[in-house]
Formats: structure tokens, sequence, C-alpha cells
């Protein structure tokens, strides 16, 4: 198990290190906001995990790396937010029927993001493609921005937390030499 941890890690860092090398945290930046804005389907743990890496390396910095991960997190889902609640519900009851989504099931999810909400952005952090997509449906399903924005930022913390001290703590163990 832990041959397939260390080679998958490995394997992530190897892949996202040639970018991060040569855009820095810029790139952290720009992809985990407009993952988190639900631009595009990519694994942002892959990022946080070499940001990580790259950190424990001496390439980047932790104390960067960090802050910068949560607060794209956090605007990308603030925007995805945003952007559900001016066209997610409206656009949802106009062209849902192309879906097979009724206006019964937006009721639904509704009435489901007004009692598991929290719990749903909070954990859904960890979950592809959840935290996508869970702005446009908190903001669409009328969440509500106040509750929305305290479990939505308490996720991206736990979230680029534990991806990205995790690989920092680990690398520190591992010799890897990335160049």
């Amino acid at each position: 198990m832990y041959a397939w941890i260390i080679g998958t890690l490995t394997g992530m860092v190897r892949a996202t290190s040639p970018i991060l090398h040569h855009y820095g945290v810029a790139a952290i930046v720009a992809v985990l906001l407009a993952e988190n804005l639900g631009l595009i389907f990519a694994p942002g743990e892959s990022v946080i995990v070499a940001g990580g890496f790259l950190a424990a390396k001496g390439i980047l910095s932790i104390w960067v790396v960090i802050p910068a991960g949560i607060m794209a997190s956090i605007l990308g889902g603030y925007a995805a937010y945003a952007l559900g609640t001016r066209y997610g519900h409206e656009k949802m009851l106009r062209y849902g029927r192309y879906l097979r989504i009724t206006p019964s099931m937006l009721d639904r999810v509704h009435r489901f993001f007004q009692r598991f909400g929290a719990p749903v952005v909070t954990v859904g952090r960890f979950i592809v493609p959840l935290r996508q997509l869970q702005g446009y449906v908190a903001g669409a399903a009328a969440m509500g921005f106040p509750r929305f924005a305290l479990w939505s930022a308490v996720g991206a913390v736990l979230w680029v937390s534990v991806w990205g001290l995790g690989s920092w703590a680990l690398a520190q163990q591992i010799p890897v030499h990335l160049t």
C-alpha cells in the first residue's frame, strides 16, 4: 500500500512539476481557480501535491503555496456560486427538460441543499466532480451565500491543507530529486 501511495504521488509530481517550475505559484492559483470555478475537470490534487513536494524540496515556499491554494479555491467556488445564483435555477427550468430534469427534481435539490448544504459543500471539496460543481448547484438551489461562503471556505482550507501539507510532510521523508 505504501509503495502504491508513493508511486502515485511521485507520478503526480512528475506530471505537474515542469509547469510549476516554470510558472510557480501562479500556476497553482490559475489551475485551482479554474477548477473550482468549474471550467476544467482536472484534479487539483495533482497541483497541490506537486506544490507541497516542490516546497519540501526548497523550490517553492509552503507558506505561499498553501494560502495561495486556499484563496484560489475559495474565490473559484464563490464565483461559481454567483453564476449559479444568477443563471442556474432559471436555466435549469428552461433547458432542464432536455436533460430530463423536471421542476420537481429542482425542488428536491433545493430542499436538500437547504437541509444538508453545509456538509455537502465542505466534504464535496474532496470529491471530483462535486468540487467543480458545488458552487453552481448551491447557488442555483438558493443555499444562501453566508452559509455557502463559510462552509466552502472551511472545505477549501481542509482540502488544500490535507493535500498540500500532507505531501509536503511526506516529501521531507522521501529522497526524491526533482530537476
